[in-house]
Protein backbone atom coordinates (compact mmCIF):
# COMPACT_ATOMS: atom_id res chain seq x y z
CA UNK A 1 0.00 0.00 0.00
CA UNK A 2 2.76 2.05 1.04
CA UNK A 3 4.54 1.51 -2.32
CA UNK A 4 1.39 2.07 -4.37
CA UNK A 5 0.92 5.70 -2.47
CA UNK A 6 4.46 6.62 -3.74
CA UNK A 7 4.32 5.77 -7.17
CA UNK A 8 1.11 7.59 -7.53
CA UNK A 9 3.04 10.60 -6.75
CA UNK A 10 5.96 9.79 -8.38
CA UNK A 11 3.92 9.29 -11.79
CA UNK A 12 2.58 12.51 -11.44
CA UNK A 13 -1.43 11.32 -10.31
CA UNK A 14 -1.00 14.20 -7.42
CA UNK A 15 1.86 16.22 -5.52
CA UNK A 16 0.52 15.03 -2.26
CA UNK A 17 -2.01 12.15 -1.38
CA UNK A 18 -3.29 10.60 1.90
CA UNK A 19 -5.20 7.48 2.39
CA UNK A 20 -6.62 6.47 5.57
CA UNK A 21 -8.16 3.30 6.55
CA UNK A 22 -11.18 2.94 9.17
CA UNK A 23 -11.64 0.11 11.30
CA UNK A 24 -13.21 -0.23 14.67
CA UNK A 25 -13.96 3.48 15.22
CA UNK A 26 -10.72 4.67 14.77
CA UNK A 27 -7.56 4.50 11.74
CA UNK A 28 -5.89 1.38 10.89
CA UNK A 29 -4.07 2.69 8.54
CA UNK A 30 -2.95 6.02 8.03
CA UNK A 31 -0.01 6.93 4.95
CA UNK A 32 0.93 10.18 3.11
CA UNK A 33 3.34 10.27 0.14
CA UNK A 34 4.12 13.27 -2.12
CA UNK A 35 4.03 16.67 -0.12
CA UNK A 36 1.44 15.66 1.84
CA UNK A 37 1.32 15.08 5.71
CA UNK A 38 -1.15 12.88 7.64
CA UNK A 39 -2.88 16.83 8.83
CA UNK A 40 -2.99 17.97 4.86
CA UNK A 41 -6.26 19.73 4.47
CA UNK A 42 -8.25 19.19 1.20
CA UNK A 43 -10.30 21.03 -1.41
CA UNK A 44 -13.16 18.75 -0.30
CA UNK A 45 -15.22 19.56 -3.21
CA UNK A 46 -18.54 17.47 -3.59
CA UNK A 47 -17.70 15.51 -0.48
CA UNK A 48 -19.59 18.31 0.75
CA UNK A 49 -23.06 16.85 -0.86
CA UNK A 50 -22.93 13.99 1.58
CA UNK A 51 -20.76 15.35 4.57
CA UNK A 52 -22.36 18.99 4.77
CA UNK A 53 -25.65 19.32 2.99
CA UNK A 54 -27.24 15.80 3.40
CA UNK A 55 -26.19 15.89 7.06
CA UNK A 56 -27.94 19.25 7.44
CA UNK A 57 -30.91 17.68 5.42
CA UNK A 58 -31.15 14.89 8.31
CA UNK A 59 -31.15 17.23 11.22
CA UNK A 60 -33.50 19.14 9.69
CA UNK A 61 -35.98 16.31 8.85
CA UNK A 62 -34.75 15.25 12.43
CA UNK A 63 -36.49 18.53 13.97
CA UNK A 64 -39.01 18.54 12.07
CA UNK A 65 -38.10 21.76 10.45
CA UNK A 66 -38.12 20.47 7.12
CA UNK A 67 -39.69 17.15 5.80
CA UNK A 68 -37.93 15.43 2.67
CA UNK A 69 -41.29 14.77 1.01
CA UNK A 70 -41.42 18.94 1.47
CA UNK A 71 -41.74 20.11 -2.52
CA UNK A 72 -39.95 23.21 -3.43
CA UNK A 73 -43.69 25.01 -3.56
CA UNK A 74 -43.60 24.24 0.15
CA UNK A 75 -40.46 24.90 1.28
CA UNK A 76 -39.82 28.21 -0.70
CA UNK A 77 -43.58 29.75 0.18
CA UNK A 78 -43.54 31.39 -3.09
CA UNK A 79 -44.17 30.96 -6.26
CA UNK A 80 -42.30 28.43 -7.95
CA UNK A 81 -42.46 27.45 -11.95
CA UNK A 82 -44.49 24.85 -13.03
CA UNK A 83 -42.10 22.54 -13.90
CA UNK A 84 -40.74 22.20 -10.44
CA UNK A 85 -43.25 22.90 -8.03
CA UNK A 86 -44.03 19.35 -7.18
CA UNK A 87 -39.66 18.51 -6.86
CA UNK A 88 -38.94 17.36 -3.21
CA UNK A 89 -36.46 17.57 -0.97
CA UNK A 90 -35.50 13.99 -1.60
CA UNK A 91 -35.56 13.88 -4.98
CA UNK A 92 -32.67 16.96 -4.95
CA UNK A 93 -31.12 14.76 -2.29
CA UNK A 94 -31.47 11.16 -4.27
CA UNK A 95 -29.87 14.08 -8.12
CA UNK A 96 -33.25 12.70 -9.34
CA UNK A 97 -34.94 16.27 -9.72
CA UNK A 98 -34.79 16.93 -13.14
CA UNK A 99 -32.23 19.67 -13.15
CA UNK A 100 -28.78 19.58 -15.40
CA UNK A 101 -25.56 18.73 -14.17
CA UNK A 102 -23.47 21.87 -14.22
CA UNK A 103 -24.13 25.11 -15.55
CA UNK A 104 -20.58 28.29 -14.97
CA UNK A 105 -23.65 30.67 -13.31
CA UNK A 106 -20.17 32.12 -11.73
CA UNK A 107 -20.10 34.02 -15.02
CA UNK A 108 -22.85 36.31 -14.26
CA UNK A 109 -23.11 35.97 -10.12
CA UNK A 110 -19.39 37.64 -10.46
CA UNK A 111 -21.01 40.49 -11.59
CA UNK A 112 -23.66 41.11 -8.40
CA UNK A 113 -22.59 42.65 -5.79
CA UNK A 114 -21.87 39.43 -2.93
CA UNK A 115 -24.58 39.89 -0.85
CA UNK A 116 -27.33 39.83 -3.16
CA UNK A 117 -25.75 36.82 -5.33
CA UNK A 118 -27.55 34.19 -3.63
CA UNK A 119 -30.81 35.70 -3.95
CA UNK A 120 -29.57 35.96 -7.55
CA UNK A 121 -28.82 31.92 -7.81
CA UNK A 122 -31.95 31.13 -6.29
CA UNK A 123 -33.69 32.95 -9.24
CA UNK A 124 -31.24 31.45 -11.84
CA UNK A 125 -32.09 27.64 -10.98
CA UNK A 126 -35.73 28.34 -10.67
CA UNK A 127 -35.40 29.38 -14.43
CA UNK A 128 -33.24 26.94 -15.66
CA UNK A 129 -34.96 24.40 -17.93
CA UNK A 130 -35.42 20.94 -16.08
CA UNK A 131 -33.27 18.02 -18.39
CA UNK A 132 -35.76 15.66 -17.42
CA UNK A 133 -39.26 14.65 -15.28
CA UNK A 134 -38.22 14.46 -11.61
CA UNK A 135 -38.03 11.07 -10.47
CA UNK A 136 -37.34 9.47 -14.13
CA UNK A 137 -34.12 9.29 -13.65
CA UNK A 138 -30.79 9.87 -12.16
CA UNK A 139 -28.36 12.66 -13.08
CA UNK A 140 -25.69 13.67 -11.17
CA UNK A 141 -26.26 17.40 -10.59
CA UNK A 142 -24.41 20.36 -8.98
CA UNK A 143 -27.41 22.76 -9.60
CA UNK A 144 -29.75 20.22 -7.30
CA UNK A 145 -27.49 20.52 -4.59
CA UNK A 146 -26.44 24.68 -4.86
CA UNK A 147 -30.34 24.60 -4.45
CA UNK A 148 -30.85 22.30 -1.85
CA UNK A 149 -28.19 24.27 0.24
CA UNK A 150 -30.31 27.36 -0.16
CA UNK A 151 -33.51 25.87 1.04
CA UNK A 152 -31.56 24.11 3.27
CA UNK A 153 -29.80 27.40 5.01
CA UNK A 154 -33.29 29.57 4.38
CA UNK A 155 -35.09 26.89 6.73
CA UNK A 156 -31.94 26.28 9.47
CA UNK A 157 -31.43 30.35 9.94
CA UNK A 158 -28.10 30.17 9.45
CA UNK A 159 -25.46 30.25 6.39
CA UNK A 160 -24.53 26.92 5.48
CA UNK A 161 -20.97 26.98 6.98
CA UNK A 162 -22.70 27.86 10.67
CA UNK A 163 -25.43 25.65 9.84
CA UNK A 164 -23.73 22.65 9.09
CA UNK A 165 -20.63 23.51 12.33
CA UNK A 166 -23.34 23.15 14.25
CA UNK A 167 -24.39 19.78 13.23
CA UNK A 168 -20.75 18.37 12.72
CA UNK A 169 -21.10 19.48 16.53
CA UNK A 170 -24.01 16.62 17.24
CA UNK A 171 -21.24 14.26 15.64
CA UNK A 172 -17.76 15.00 16.15
CA UNK A 173 -15.66 17.12 17.93
CA UNK A 174 -13.21 17.39 15.07
CA UNK A 175 -15.29 17.61 11.41
CA UNK A 176 -14.29 19.27 7.69
CA UNK A 177 -15.06 22.98 7.70
CA UNK A 178 -15.98 25.53 4.92
CA UNK A 179 -13.41 28.03 4.17
CA UNK A 180 -15.59 31.36 3.94
CA UNK A 181 -13.70 33.72 1.43
CA UNK A 182 -12.66 37.04 3.51
CA UNK A 183 -12.74 35.16 6.58
CA UNK A 184 -9.70 34.23 8.85
CA UNK A 185 -8.49 30.35 8.19
CA UNK A 186 -9.00 27.61 10.05
CA UNK A 187 -5.85 26.04 9.71
CA UNK A 188 -2.45 27.79 8.34
CA UNK A 189 -2.27 28.43 4.96
CA UNK A 190 0.89 25.55 4.38
CA UNK A 191 -1.53 22.69 5.85
CA UNK A 192 -4.01 23.24 3.01
CA UNK A 193 -2.92 21.43 -0.26
CA UNK A 194 -3.33 23.69 -3.38
CA UNK A 195 -5.36 23.29 -6.26
CA UNK A 196 -4.13 24.54 -9.87
CA UNK A 197 -4.53 28.01 -11.58
CA UNK A 198 -7.35 28.84 -13.56
CA UNK A 199 -8.61 31.64 -15.31
CA UNK A 200 -8.37 34.86 -13.53
CA UNK A 201 -7.18 33.20 -10.39
CA UNK A 202 -4.14 32.85 -10.50
CA UNK A 203 -3.37 31.00 -7.34
CA UNK A 204 -5.93 28.73 -5.70
CA UNK A 205 -4.90 28.01 -2.41
CA UNK A 206 -6.95 28.19 0.36
CA UNK A 207 -10.22 29.14 -1.54
CA UNK A 208 -12.56 26.29 -3.37
CA UNK A 209 -11.42 25.43 -6.69
CA UNK A 210 -15.10 25.32 -7.91
CA UNK A 211 -15.93 28.18 -9.38
CA UNK A 212 -19.85 28.57 -8.86
CA UNK A 213 -18.82 27.39 -4.95
CA UNK A 214 -16.04 30.81 -5.11
CA UNK A 215 -18.56 33.05 -6.57
CA UNK A 216 -20.77 32.17 -3.58
CA UNK A 217 -18.00 33.36 -1.06
CA UNK A 218 -16.91 29.44 -0.95
CA UNK A 219 -20.04 28.30 0.81
CA UNK A 220 -22.58 26.29 -1.01
CA UNK A 221 -24.44 22.98 -0.89
CA UNK A 222 -22.67 21.39 -3.60
CA UNK A 223 -18.98 22.26 -3.03
CA UNK A 224 -17.07 24.03 -0.15
CA UNK A 225 -16.08 21.68 2.62
CA UNK A 226 -11.62 21.87 3.51
CA UNK A 227 -10.59 18.63 5.65
CA UNK A 228 -8.18 16.07 6.31
CA UNK A 229 -8.45 12.65 6.12
CA UNK A 230 -9.14 11.84 9.70
CA UNK A 231 -11.94 14.82 10.01
CA UNK A 232 -13.84 12.83 6.63
CA UNK A 233 -12.99 9.24 8.59
CA UNK A 234 -14.39 10.42 12.03
CA UNK A 235 -17.39 12.28 10.70
CA UNK A 236 -18.84 9.02 8.54
CA UNK A 237 -17.95 7.42 11.57
CA UNK A 238 -20.37 9.46 13.30
CA UNK A 239 -23.30 8.90 10.69
CA UNK A 240 -22.87 5.22 10.81
CA UNK A 241 -22.96 5.64 14.50
CA UNK A 242 -26.09 7.53 14.48
CA UNK A 243 -27.30 4.82 12.00
CA UNK A 244 -27.08 2.34 14.50
CA UNK A 245 -28.49 4.32 17.03
CA UNK A 246 -25.67 6.11 18.82
CA UNK A 247 -26.43 9.86 17.34
CA UNK A 248 -28.65 12.87 17.31
CA UNK A 249 -31.24 11.49 15.11
CA UNK A 250 -33.42 8.63 15.00
CA UNK A 251 -31.92 5.84 13.76
CA UNK A 252 -33.69 5.06 10.62
CA UNK A 253 -33.59 8.41 9.47
CA UNK A 254 -29.79 8.64 9.53
CA UNK A 255 -29.75 5.52 8.13
CA UNK A 256 -31.77 6.57 5.10
CA UNK A 257 -28.58 8.62 4.05
CA UNK A 258 -27.00 4.48 2.90
CA UNK A 259 -30.08 2.90 1.17
CA UNK A 260 -29.78 3.41 -2.41
CA UNK A 261 -33.37 4.83 -4.60
CA UNK A 262 -35.19 2.23 -5.16
CA UNK A 263 -37.90 4.52 -6.48
CA UNK A 264 -36.14 6.00 -9.50
CA UNK A 265 -34.90 4.00 -12.16
CA UNK A 266 -31.40 2.41 -12.90
CA UNK A 267 -30.19 4.64 -10.09
CA UNK A 268 -26.91 4.10 -8.52
CA UNK A 269 -27.86 7.20 -5.32
CA UNK A 270 -28.72 7.46 -2.23
CA UNK A 271 -29.55 10.52 -0.49
CA UNK A 272 -26.20 11.89 -0.48
CA UNK A 273 -24.11 9.06 -1.38
CA UNK A 274 -23.52 6.77 -4.47
CA UNK A 275 -22.80 2.98 -4.79
CA UNK A 276 -20.33 1.05 -7.08
CA UNK A 277 -21.85 0.87 -10.38
CA UNK A 278 -20.05 -2.03 -12.27
CA UNK A 279 -16.18 -3.86 -12.88
CA UNK A 280 -15.19 0.07 -14.00
CA UNK A 281 -15.95 1.45 -10.40
CA UNK A 282 -13.59 4.28 -8.81
CA UNK A 283 -14.20 1.39 -5.49
CA UNK A 284 -12.44 -1.09 -7.39
CA UNK A 285 -13.16 -4.32 -9.53
CA UNK A 286 -15.04 -5.89 -6.59
CA UNK A 287 -16.28 -3.61 -3.88
CA UNK A 288 -18.09 -5.23 -1.01
CA UNK A 289 -21.84 -5.34 -1.08
CA UNK A 290 -23.71 -2.44 0.78
CA UNK A 291 -20.15 -0.03 0.05
CA UNK A 292 -21.84 3.26 -0.47
CA UNK A 293 -19.24 6.73 -1.47
CA UNK A 294 -18.98 9.56 -2.95
CA UNK A 295 -15.95 10.93 -5.36
CA UNK A 296 -14.65 14.58 -5.99
CA UNK A 297 -13.31 17.23 -8.72
CA UNK A 298 -10.01 17.89 -6.75
CA UNK A 299 -9.28 13.85 -6.68
CA UNK A 300 -10.71 13.30 -3.19
CA UNK A 301 -12.78 10.02 -2.75
CA UNK A 302 -14.61 8.24 0.02
CA UNK A 303 -16.02 4.57 -0.01
CA UNK A 304 -17.53 3.30 3.42
CA UNK A 305 -19.18 -0.21 4.24
CA UNK A 306 -21.74 1.19 7.21
CA UNK A 307 -22.43 -2.46 7.85
CA UNK A 308 -19.41 -2.80 9.75
CA UNK A 309 -18.44 0.91 9.81
CA UNK A 310 -15.38 0.31 7.97
CA UNK A 311 -13.96 2.51 4.74
CA UNK A 312 -11.38 4.13 3.16
CA UNK A 313 -10.67 8.27 2.37
CA UNK A 314 -8.22 8.78 -0.06
CA UNK A 315 -7.61 12.93 -0.77
CA UNK A 316 -5.62 14.26 -3.20
CA UNK A 317 -4.92 17.61 -4.52
CA UNK A 318 -4.93 16.40 -8.54
CA UNK A 319 -6.34 19.44 -10.00
CA UNK A 320 -2.63 20.94 -8.87
CA UNK A 321 -1.63 19.18 -11.95
CA UNK A 322 -4.04 20.62 -13.91
CA UNK A 323 -7.98 19.71 -14.52
CA UNK A 324 -6.88 17.50 -17.69
CA UNK A 325 -4.60 15.20 -15.33
CA UNK A 326 -7.05 11.84 -15.14
CA UNK A 327 -4.18 10.08 -13.81
CA UNK A 328 -6.47 9.45 -10.88
CA UNK A 329 -9.12 7.41 -12.58
CA UNK A 330 -6.63 4.22 -12.78
CA UNK A 331 -5.05 4.93 -9.34
CA UNK A 332 -8.29 5.20 -7.26
CA UNK A 333 -9.36 2.03 -8.93
CA UNK A 334 -6.27 -0.55 -8.46
CA UNK A 335 -5.72 1.54 -5.15
CA UNK A 336 -8.97 -0.22 -3.64
CA UNK A 337 -8.68 -3.55 -5.10
CA UNK A 338 -6.03 -3.53 -2.31
CA UNK A 339 -8.13 -2.16 0.25
CA UNK A 340 -11.12 -4.23 0.78
CA UNK A 341 -9.36 -7.68 1.81
CA UNK A 342 -6.99 -5.66 3.59
CA UNK A 343 -10.52 -4.91 5.77
CA UNK A 344 -11.80 -8.45 5.56
CA UNK A 345 -14.94 -7.28 3.33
Amino acid sequence: MVQTLNQGADQGVAPALVLLLWSGGSPLVELAAGAATLDTVFDLASLTKPLATASLAVDLAANGALPWQTTLAEALGAAVPADKAGVTVEQLLCHCAGFAAHRPYYSALELQPQPSRRGFLKAMLLNEPLEYAPGTRALYSDLGYMLLGLILEAHAGWRLNKAVGQVHAKLTPDAPRYLPMGGELVWPLGNIAPCGPLPGRPVVHGQVEDENAFALGGVAGHAGLFGTARQVAGLMDALVRAYTGYGPWPGELAGRLFIRDAGTPHSTRTPGFDTPSGKESAAGPEPPPGLVGHLGFTGVSLWWHPPSNQGAVLLTNRVAMGRGNEKIKAFRHHLHSLIWPLLGL
